[in-house]
């Protein structure tokens, strides 16, 4: 994740996602399409945005890629640099709309995984990363994004998403919550929560982390047009990592490849 809010503060650094993720599964069941898709890019220098604790920049580099992640979280890339780092990964902290100078080379694929591109809120935000992009990517180079399929959320009225459950050692359960407000102008009020369920306690239920952090629910429409605007021209558009079919009204997720046109 590369969310932020304007205090500064790091709210997803609060979220173990490594622990909330079952990674090993997420990662098995996204390889095909990855795979594919990084057939088709120029080269194999991967470019892996809102990295969050790295899993997917290690898998890139267990085909034979040279990936860069990075990621606005402290937590998330000291995270990420916990685990041994192999040769061709790199972990770099900054802000995905600063990429011409944290970068100093140029990638032949990038991914935002994990609804990464809603925390650029405003027009602007998602005008200044494309352009960014544009820069530190080779002529035809793919752009690979996956959000939430904010069309159906805001038609269907979704207020959560599906809880996680851990079960801990000590007969406890932690709750991951994600809540969700749906705001003016294509804004969420986006609210991620952790909850300690133990049935010997007195309460027996009570909130350990919450934050609450304004994102974009950006639709396919507006994200088509930005990326004409910058320079990226849609290939694919899908419902999920697996590659399928996109349905704007039933589909979990959006996930776009685009590829960087010609200077």
């Amino acid at each position: 994740m590369d969310e932020k809010n304007e205090t500064g503060a790091d709210p997803f650094g609060r979220v173990d996602y490594r622990r909330f993720v079952a990674w090993t599964r997420r990662i098995e069941r996204e390889a095909p399409f990855l795979k594919s898709v990084l057939e088709k890019a120029p080269s194999v220098r991967v470019l892996d945005l809102g990295c969050g604790t790295g899993e997917h920049s290690r898998f890139l580099n267990s085909l034979g890629c040279e990936t860069v992640g990075v990621d606005r979280s402290e937590t998330m890339i000291r995270k990420a640099k916990e685990e041994p780092v192999r040769g061709g990964v790199e972990f770099v902290l900054g802000d995905i709309r600063e990429l011409p100078s944290l970068l100093t080379s140029e990638f032949g694929m990038a991914i935002a995984l994990g609804n990464t591109l809603t925390g650029l809120v405003e027009n602007e935000d998602l005008e200044r990363f494309l352009s960014g992009l544009r820069t530190v990517t080779v002529d035809g180079a793919l752009f690979l994004f996956q959000i939430l399929n904010y069309k159906r959320i805001f038609s269907q009225g979704i207020r959560y998403l599906p809880p996680n459950l851990v079960d801990g050692d000590d007969g406890s359960t932690t709750i991951f919550l994600r809540l969700m407000n749906q705001l003016p102008k294509g804004r969420v009020e986006f609210c991620p929560s952790t909850l300690k369920y133990d049935p010997e306690a007195d309460p027996p239920l009570r909130v350990t982390q919450s934050q609450v952090i304004t994102l974009r629910g950006w639709h396919l429409e507006e994200l088509r047009d930005q990326l004409r605007g910058t320079g990226f021209e849609v290939e694919g558009v899908y419902g999920d990592m697996s590659g399928g079919t996109f349905d704007p009204e039933t589909s979990h997720d959006l996930v776009v490849l685009s590829r960087r046109t010609g200077d």
